[in-house]
């Protein structure tokens, strides 16, 4: 064997993608659960395994794409033999999707080709976003349960964490980054990561899930990424008031208001807050930076409000005396702005449809997973890559096979049969 992988060296890949490929036709439930270890951790394989001019982000999202398509195929064969049910929330997946295709393929704006060369980004990769939506469609179709998916993330999470630990370098603006995980990316893994741990101390009444929170905070607060202290702070502040009374929301409000304040009396700053490590020059470039580019932005949508300015164009588009053209640093803008305002109504809707009730348990603890990730979708640019926002997509699904669960039941209620 050994001998027939060093004369055939692409059996390395094709082996394992057999292998996948029986797992996704066999467990298609678990197959679909394994994309969220599997986008989270495949970097780390990427960072030990290959070296030189490998693209480690086109690379890890090419491998999570494939896996994608295997498991749908998995999923749709389950689904023809009526296993699995589609429901509403896949009409609103298939439109989303539909809006993304044709602005990929019949763009508004052409660009020439010769800008693509003056691009930092490649801009005409292969629409993520598609890859992601069918993340949620078939996650969705197989539903989940939600003990299975707070416990894959956290100990990826954790993973990922130890891994930048022992492994990371500290830059010039003192933030913590490897080769493939870099700053704000270890800040939108672990910043929710520290939300669902809080929740699953609370929920369960267990004081142990504190320590891996600890580790995920460690990681937030060394990569200095404010968006991933602000998703932490902002979930887990969901999550203690989601169900209280008037009075208890208002304790919590005060609390937090007066450690702020105590904390800016006594010298600190904003930003202090949110990355006490990171230099302050740092800050500043960065929000000049990215205040140019959603300005920028926001006037390619007002040019272009339906269809959008075509998938992956923002990039080439945008302004370049605003900087180096690294997109909108806002997904919502620049869904709008390379979608059209369509696509990001449709977006959404499905997660208002997601998050709108309350929920209460291992759902609650999800349900405040999403909404932290919702602060750092507007203050980046990874959503449509597979294997950074991969811890979104799948607790959304999951909250929205939830509601369908739930309305099927409502039903049979009223209608008296019997369950």
């Amino acid at each position: 064997m050994l001998v027939l992988l060093d004369e055939h060296r692409y059996m390395t890949l094709a082996i394992p993608a057999v292998l996948f490929a029986v797992f996704a036709i066999v467990r298609p439930r678990a197959a679909s659960l394994s994309l969220l270890p599997l986008g989270l951790l495949i970097s780390i394989a990427f960072e030990w395994g290959f070296s030189g001019d490998l693209d480690a982000s086109q690379a890890t999202a090419a491998v999570v794409t494939a896996c994608v398509a295997i498991v749908t195929a998995g999923v749709s064969m389950r689904w023809l033999s009526g296993q699995f049910r589609l429901c509403v929330d896949h009409l609103l997946i298939g439109g989303l999707g539909a809006l993304v295709m044709a602005s990929y393929l019949a763009p508004s704006v052409v660009m020439p080709s010769w800008m693509n060369a003056n691009s930092l980004v490649d801009s005409h990769h292969f629409p993520g976003l598609l890859v992601c939506l069918l993340m949620l469609a078939i996650t969705l179709a197989v539903r989940p349960k939600p003990a299975h998916i707070l416990q894959l993330f956290v100990w990826s999470s954790v993973a990922v964490a130890v891994f930048a630990f022992s492994r990371g370098l500290y830059g010039g603006n003192n933030r913590l980054y490897t080769e493939v995980y870099y700053s704000t990316w270890l800040g939108i893994i672990e910043g929710p990561a520290v939300v669902v741990c809080i929740g699953l101390a609370y929920v369960r009444r267990t004081p142990l899930w504190l320590a891996p929170a600890a580790i995920c905070l460690a990681c937030v607060i060394a990569s200095g990424s404010r968006a991933g202290m602000l998703a932490a702070v902002v979930g887990v502040t969901f999550f203690l008031m989601t169900g209280r009374t008037g009075f208890l929301r208002v304790l919590y409000m005060l609390v937090l208001g007066l450690g702020a304040v105590m904390i800016l009396r006594y010298g600190g700053s904003a930003e202090d807050l949110l990355a006490p490590l990171r230099a302050g020059s740092s800050i500043d470039s960065s929000d000049m930076h990215r205040t140019g580019l959603m300005t920028s932005s926001l006037q390619l949508i007002a040019q272009h409000p339906l269809r959008g300015v075509g998938y992956g164009n923002l990039v080439d588009m945008i302004d370049i005396s605003y900087g180096p053209r690294t997109g909108a640093h806002n997904d919502y803008i620049r869904l709008a702005a390379e979608n059209g305002l369509p696509a990001l109504v449709l977006f959404l809707v499905l997660v208002f449809r997601g998050v709108r009730s309350r929920q209460q348990g291992d759902l609650g603890v999800i349900r405040a997973l999403v909404v932290s990730c919702l602060v750092w979708i507007g203050t980046d640019v990874a959503l449509p890559h597979p294997v950074i926002s991969v811890h979104f997509w799948i607790p959304l699904a999951c909250l929205l096979a939830a509601r369908v669960e739930r309305g099927r039941a409502d039903a049979v209620a009223r209608s008296g049969a019997p369950a």
